[in-house]
């Protein structure tokens, strides 16, 4: 099977790194995967053994034009390699447009939802509102749809029978549960700057908790902080910026409890919780994969509620955390990259029936 996949530039997102990685599966099993951009899309952050294929936008000095021109040029080259690929993969909402267009009556044209991309735009400023249009607009072309979630299935404007989630490597994530300490315990979580990724309820939950038994947690939070938080009012976070799987897996290893919570989308696939449970941390999460016999799982986020599952937490027995720790140890196995790959491609099979 011959698969191109359509990207506006290689970022660090997850997303983009369930592609790379997806990609390069694909590959090793005997595929065919190309990404295509503009002819100044950036290297990818993620290592992929995907060629990259390009076409030329002569206005990408110009702001906007540019932006629209990325959108043409995919467009253009999707209409004359229609018969190349038996696959073209839109994977965000922008790029779907080009795609449902060029492969408009080829059965060739799918998307891969990982996200419900609506609720991420603020709507009360023009670009916002705008962003939200295309993305809600976005899940009526006629693409066949493959969402990273169940949860998604029948979510708001999306609606799909197939499920691939996420994957990972568990060579790289592994489940090597931290010995607990005696003077600290150290809390992990992902940080962004993004009010809805729910960074700044984490650190006030466990400030909270800090307050209430005088035990010293501190929190180590990867990558970003929100603006709002000043390290000298919260003198127990700690601040690291893990650079790829391996310092990430470390990242992860370093944690008696990590936290992967976010303010939107219950249930949803969250590639931190994966993580963390594949590496052995104690998770509380009210995302996917966790559940209530592999995690301290939550519905509807609050810092009260992750306050209360960090006492949950600190009250549990061995026993109990041994329980929590062999469930995840065995949910994690079914997310390997070869699975995930079997997964997309009966995806593609049963759709393009």
């Amino acid at each position: 099977m011959k698969i191109l996949i359509p990207v506006l530039a290689f970022s660090p997102a997850g997303g983009m790194r369930v592609l790379s990685k997806l990609s390069s599966q694909l590959i090793e099993e005997g595929h065919e995967v190309d990404f295509l951009g503009p002819h100044f899309i950036n290297e990818p952050y993620y290592p992929t053994e995907a060629k990259i294929r390009t076409f030329r936008n002569y206005f990408h000095h110009v702001p906007v034009v540019r932006g629209i021109f990325n959108l043409v040029g995919m467009f253009l080259f999707i209409l004359r390699h229609r018969k190349d690929y038996d696959v073209f993969l839109a994977n965000y909402n922008l790029t779907a447009f080009p795609v449902a267009l060029g492969s408009l009556g080829s059965g060739k044209g799918f998307y891969y939802i990982q996200a419900y991309e609506p609720e991420f735009y603020n709507k009360k400023s023009a670009v916002g509102f705008l962003s939200y249009l295309m993305a809600s607009l976005s899940y009526f072309l006629p693409l066949k749809r493959i969402v990273n979630g169940a949860i998604y299935k029948n979510y708001k404007l999306v609606s799909s029978q197939c499920v691939v989630e996420p994957g990972i490597d568990l060579e790289t994530y592994v489940f090597t549960p931290k010995q607990a300490g005696v003077e600290e315990i150290v809390v992990g979580c992902i940080g962004r700057e993004l009010a809805w990724k729910g960074t700044y309820e984490i650190i006030e939950a466990v400030k909270a908790v800090r307050e209430a038994t005088g035990k010293n947690l501190v929190l180590n939070v990867a990558f970003e902080l929100p603006k709002s938080v000043d390290l000298v009012k919260y003198d127990f976070v700690r601040l690291t910026t893990p650079h790829g799987d391996k310092h990430l897996a470390e990242f992860y290893r370093c944690s008696d409890l990590f936290i992967a919570t976010g303010l939107i989308q219950d249930g949803a696939f969250h590639y931190p919780c994966l993580e963390s449970l594949a590496s052995g941390c104690i998770v509380i999460s009210n995302y996917g994969p966790a559940n209530n016999d592999n995690a301290l799982f939550i519905n509807v986020v609050t810092k009260e509620k992750i306050a209360e599952q960090i006492m949950v937490y600190l009250s549990l027995r061995e026993d109990e955390l041994a329980s929590m720790r062999t469930h995840a140890k065995s949910d994690v196995k079914a997310y390997g990259w070869s699975a995930i790959a079997k997964k997309m491609l009966d995806s593609f099979a049963l759709l393009g029936k």
